[in-house]
């Protein structure tokens, strides 16, 4: 049922994929990024473009501006045009020539230069400006009234630039009128212009192909999906994750919680975590103490069943860190009861444990009963007498022996089972002495501890079964204040290298097909309880398995 409901599920998501996918649609996600994309392109760079043009325009009237009152300033202070206007020669007016063709050496500006009477003393013109004569004398004519022109005023004389010849007594001795083509500043201008929009138009091109290639990036991040496919996946998602009877939560790369389902709110509200429906947002760190978020999202570590306390509630957490591309952004966290996963693995792990220990009790108090109702029947009544005093006695030195060292009852009953079970494979099971273990354990817990040692022994057992030499096992369990050490020590073959190395792989047997799992479980309890198992073992002197279990006490998980 469970797999077509899966199939059920998918077979609905594609559907729904390609119906969204086949709505009739005017654009597409990535077209319609492109033409955003253009769009603002466009629009930010038109009115830069209109600026710009404007400004460089502006731009070149000062240039020439400044050009031509700066030339005009030259010639003015110059010695050379200063004594060739004082004299009426042509020699000097061939002088006065031949220097301002050396100031304006770009052969763009004209000069035109007048003595105090108005006459016409030199006209250089090599850029053939249209009525520059005409233009100059009216200049002359409009200032030689003044005595001096202010700067502001020259530079707004449009292409032109006035200035005062005045002698070493600041007489005015002639007149300098320098100017610029209008064909100099248009072609500036229109170059200018022209070279805005090439760059405007590579601007453009440049924003569009950055669209179309930012449109696939996402595209390709989506897997193809358009976003109302998208949407309808997400709302499926939602619907799977709350109807999980386990708790999800998902965290980025920093911690934080991104999602929380609704059996995750409603298990962190049982454990009084208040404001549970207000999760998402606030570090996971904040919450759960007793987990290494480094070696999930720094490592890539996968951790599975650890106990942890939140609240006032035992949990078992598996978390898997989420992968992208070899990198992790965040991880993913499953939670449940510890109390229900345990009811669970009693089921599937420690009731082989308890029932074998049950049996072995059961046919050891039968065998003692069938002993009994023999006496009775042939009225040995002192000899019963004896008899229940015996096992009477011995039964409760054996009792106040592993009671008063395990003083879980839970443990210390699955011990006496064990004790009644070597008895009858006519093994010299026992406890050492030194055993001690106190009942206010957290992690490991008594089922871990249970699970752990009872398949140790139960491979005691098996070794010793068909052995011919002494058939003793030795348990051990010591409670010190940071750990559990589990002692199993046996008296039988031994092993080899090659066995050690895989006596925890799982389905590996020296006993065939179906068996192996039992330490291959210990293994994988050892681990999640983040402890160590050693083997000490040489063919022919049979072997020891040491266990080291970290302690967490009640007060620990709270921390």
């Amino acid at each position: 049922m469970l797999k077509r409901s899966k199939e059920a599920n998918k077979e609905s998501q594609i559907r729904n994929t390609n119906k969204y996918e086949n709505i009739h649609k005017y654009f597409t996600l990535s077209q319609k990024i492109i033409i955003l994309i253009t769009m603002v392109v466009f629009i930010a760079l038109l009115p830069s473009a209109l600026f710009t043009t404007q400004r460089v325009a502006q731009v070149i009237y000062d240039r020439v501006a400044i050009n031509a009152v700066s030339i005009n300033n030259i010639l003015c202070h110059s010695d050379e045009i200063i004594d060739g206007l004082t004299v009426q020669d042509q020699y000097d007016d061939k002088l006065m020539e031949s220097y301002v063709n050396e100031v304006d050496n770009s052969d763009e500006a004209g000069v035109a230069i007048y003595d105090k009477d108005f006459k016409l003393r030199v006209f250089y013109n090599p850029g053939k400006l249209t009525d520059f004569k005409r233009h100059s004398l009216e200049l002359v004519e409009k200032y030689s009234t003044k005595s001096k022109i202010s700067w502001r005023e020259n530079y707004n004389i449009p292409n032109r630039a006035f200035g005062y010849v005045k002698d070493d007594n600041n007489v005015v001795v002639g007149y300098v009128v320098t100017g610029y083509s209008d064909d100099i500043m248009k072609n500036s201008a229109i170059d200018s212009i022209i070279f805005l929009l090439l760059m405007t138009a590579f601007g453009l091109s440049v924003g569009i192909l950055g669209a179309i290639y930012l449109a696939r990036r996402i595209k390709k991040i989506l897997f193809g999906l358009e976003p109302e496919a998208i949407a309808a996946m997400l709302q499926e998602r939602n619907i799977i994750l709350d109807s999980v009877r386990e708790g999800v939560i998902t965290i980025d790369d920093k911690g934080v919680i991104t999602l929380v389902n609704i059996e995750a709110e409603t298990l962190l509200k049982e454990a009084k975590i208040f404001a549970a429906n207000e999760l998402v947002g606030k570090n996971l760190k904040d919450i759960i103490k007793n987990i290494s978020f480094d070696s999930i999202l720094n490592e890539g570590k996968i951790t599975t069943n650890v106990g942890v306390k939140i609240g006032d509630t035992l949990f078992i957490i598996t978390s898997v860190p989420l992968m992208l591309n070899d990198k992790i952004i965040g991880a993913v966290f499953t939670f449940r009861k510890k109390s229900v996963v345990e009811e669970l693995a009693n089921q599937l792990t420690g009731f082989k444990n308890y029932s074998t220990a049950l049996r072995a009790q059961t046919h050891e108090f039968m065998n003692k009963m069938h002993v009994i109702m023999g006496l009775i029947e042939m009225k040995a009544y002192d000899e019963l007498k004896t008899f229940t005093k015996e096992v009477a006695y011995n039964r409760q030195s054996e009792v106040n022996y592993v009671v008063t060292r395990l003083r879980d009852i839970t443990l210390a009953g699955f011990v006496l089972g064990k004790i009644s079970r070597s008895r009858e494979l006519d093994i010299d099971f026992s406890l050492s002495e030194e055993s001690e273990l106190h009942n206010d354990l957290e992690v490991p817990s008594v089922h871990d501890i249970v699970l752990i040692a009872g398949n140790i022994v139960e491979n005691a057992f098996d070794a010793l079964e068909n052995f011919d030499g002494e058939r003793i096992v030795s348990l051990s369990i010591l409670d010190f204040d940071k750990e559990i050490v589990i002692t199993v020590e046996d008296s039988g073959p031994g092993m080899d290298e090659e066995t050690i190395k895989n006596i925890f792989t799982r389905g590996y047997s020296s006993k065939g097909q179906g068996h192996g799992y039992g330490l291959y479980l210990v293994k994988q309890s050892i681990d999640n309880l983040e402890g160590t198992i050693a083997v000490e073992s040489s063919e022919g002197e049979g072997t020891t398995f040491t266990v080291r279990l970290p302690i967490k006490r009640d007060g620990e998980l709270n921390d």
